[in-house]
């Protein structure tokens, strides 16, 4: 799967965090990376993977716009108003499984077997990717990012890509870290042919600055709003 080499090999997908306060991810090596910009690549990868072996097709589709109003919900499509088109990433299944597809689980469950899997089974045809992000997490959570790196390091030591060794004691208790586990080079493979799949999706432009957007903005989306005051 594309999104677990964009994990074994983060420092390629993502860089150090910038200041204080980004989000640090710790790879298997020990390097820190920043956490927001290596899930985004996870999710981008999951994508990648699920286009390159023809499971999907990413077209571009027209944004419609919802007016929620009173208890009751009256959905009007605002589209008509916009003075130009305004288009979205929308997925398009081209097969009905997935790649080592698991039953309908979300991002924590111990059954799911791959960012991919999971989010092949979380979308209906013909949903755009800023809702099928969305989609993933039944509520807002603290950290999302975080979240959606956890279903992909689960995943590495599901199958023993990854193990836990102890890292060390804190206010005595036991804290542990991923490492490598076993040959990584079928991994190592992949980065390139992740990388030939994201070429392709750059060449169709506007297509994939949709992809992007949709993607991180689908994540932030379902971060938990910190209490005022």
């Amino acid at each position: 799967m594309f999104s677990d080499a964009v994990y074994l090999f983060g420092t390629t997908f993502a860089s150090a965090p910038s200041w204080i306060g980004d989000l640090k991810e710790e790879l298997p090596d020990g390097t820190k990376v920043n956490q927001k910009k290596l899930a985004e690549q996870a999710v981008l990868a999951a994508f990648a993977y699920l286009y390159n072996k023809k499971l999907i097709d990413i077209v571009l589709g027209e944004k419609k716009a919802w007016l929620f109003t009173g208890n009751s919900q009256v959905i009007i499509d605002l589209s008509f108003l916009l003075k130009r088109k305004t288009t979205t990433a929308t997925v398009k299944k081209l097969q009905s499984s997935a790649p080592d597809q698991t039953p309908r689980q979300f991002l924590w469950s111990h059954d799911t077997s791959g960012l991919e899997a999971v989010i092949f089974t979380h979308f209906y045809d013909n949903s755009n990717i800023h809702d099928i992000i969305r989609g993933l997490f039944p509520s807002d959570v603290s950290n999302p990012w975080g979240d959606v790196l956890e279903i992909v390091k689960k995943n590495l030591l599901e199958r023993g890509i990854l193990k836990q060794v102890e890292k060390g004691k804190v206010l005595f208790r036991t804290t542990y870290k991923n490492v490598v586990n076993e040959d990584i080079s079928k991994e190592e493979k992949q980065v390139t042919e992740l990388k030939k799949t994201l070429a392709e999706l750059q060449s169709k432009g506007e297509l994939y600055k949709e992809i992007l957007s949709g993607i991180a903005f689908g994540i932030s989306s379902r971060e938990r709003s910190k209490p005022q005051g």
